[in-house]
């Protein structure tokens, strides 16, 4: 009998999601450990060492008290940037400001951390490595890593310190228009598409910005703002550019059903599966932004078999890039011509795609039985 463990906070909805997949599988539920009582140190990876203990490690989002406590761990690890910094006693007494982006390189900082001291406890088989989490959390290695091994990917204009030095690099590389992501960011936060020339600039993003006591905040919305004042665009960009970014050349997207599209790919055990096509609104598709799911059947007779198989094997080499990971979330690009094609982003909590199914099963199950044949293999890290 295998027993899992899942890291994740409490109340996410996709401990449930496994749960409900273990007893399709006739497999007694997992033990959940909260991130909370494991940055703590109420709990430890080391106790769960018996045969068959299989460990997952879930998204820690959307629960302030865990963010709070990552940051705090961040302040006690050294960095070169110039990003903001607050210390650990000052994180801890942080109030919630919803929507507020709050010291995302610090928050990184802490969460590799954590990561490698996790990964030091384990004494059980992981579904995925702590280490391929923190480097698909990082949009800067992960670029390098898939250009060294010849994976297709949007250009990178390389590390971009300010604005001005932004503008600058766009004349010299022949760019005028990119996209600027928060180097550690998710769900689209802190995202700008950024298009300029000598007569005019434009930022459509998620990004809000609220001035407040002489102060700028900014705040992930759901909401796409299009800023054109020069004052506005400069003040988040140097913001952001400071936490550190990845800045890449802005693809143009193929259409269907009358929007630009990009695809959700998850692959499990290094094959392409599940998959979501997103129709934009927006230069971002993000469907918790409204966007709305596309019709896979058209996509797939629209690409064409051949095309599709191609597309699928650019997803899995990359996923094969982390060996130690079993699963992952890939965000692919086709180009207008329906059959070029660059991965935009790789998600180490990619998986979440309630009322999508292949063969059968839906993401989380799927993972579950590619844990149970690997482990029957001996294979599993």
């Amino acid at each position: 009998m295998f027993n899992f463990v899942i890291i994740a906070n409490l109340e996410n909805r996709r401990v449930g999601f496994i749960q409900q997949a273990l007893a399709h599988c006739d497999l007694t539920p997992a033990t959940v450990v909260s991130y909370a009582d494991l940055i703590a140190g109420r709990e430890t990876l080391e106790k769960f060492k018996a045969p068959n203990t299989i460990i997952r490690f879930e998204s820690p989002e959307k629960n302030f008290e865990v963010e709070k406590a990552i940051i705090a761990v961040g302040a006690e690890v050294s960095d070169t940037g110039n990003q903001q910094f607050i210390s650990a006693k000052a994180a801890a007494d942080l109030v919630f400001d919803k929507g507020r982006i709050l010291y995302p390189r610090q928050w990184y900082l802490g969460w590799r951390y954590l990561l490698n001291q996790w990964g030091k406890q384990l004494l059980s088989p992981v579904i995925n490595h702590p280490h391929d989490i923190s480097v698909m959390f990082d949009k800067p290695l992960c670029s390098d890593r898939f250009s060294r091994h010849h994976i297709p990917i949007p250009r990178s204009l390389g590390v971009i310190h300010n604005y001005e030095h932004l503008r600058e690099q766009m004349q010299i590389q022949g760019c005028d228009r990119v996209f600027i992501k928060l180097s550690h960011g998710s769900a689209a936060s802190g995202v700008i598409a950024y298009r300029a020339n000598s007569h005019r600039e434009s930022a459509i993003t998620t990004v809000e910005r609220v001035r407040q006591d002489g102060q700028t905040r900014l705040y992930n919305s759901r909401k796409i703002r299009h800023y054109t004042d020069h004052e506005e665009i400069t003040d988040i960009i140097n913001i952001l550019t400071a936490e550190g970014v990845q800045v890449e050349a802005w693809l143009p997207k193929a259409q269907i059903q009358g929007h630009p599209f990009d695809v959700r790919v998850v692959v499990i055990n290094v094959e392409a599966q599940h998959i979501v096509v997103r129709l934009g609104k927006s230069p971002m598709t993000n469907l918790h932004l409204g966007n709305e799911r596309g019709n896979t059947e058209d996509f797939l007779a629209k690409i064409g078999y051949e095309n599709w198989e191609k597309m699928k094997q650019t997803c899995e080499a990359a996923a094969a890039l982390f060996p130690n990971s079993l699963y992952c979330g890939i965000d692919l690009l086709i180009f207008p011509d329906f059959r070029r094609h660059a991965i935009l982003e790789i998600n180490a909590f990619g998986d979440l795609l309630p009322g999508i199914f292949w063969k059968g099963l839906d993401t989380y199950t799927s993972e579950v039985k590619a844990v149970l044949k690997i482990r029957l293999n001996k294979c599993l890290i």
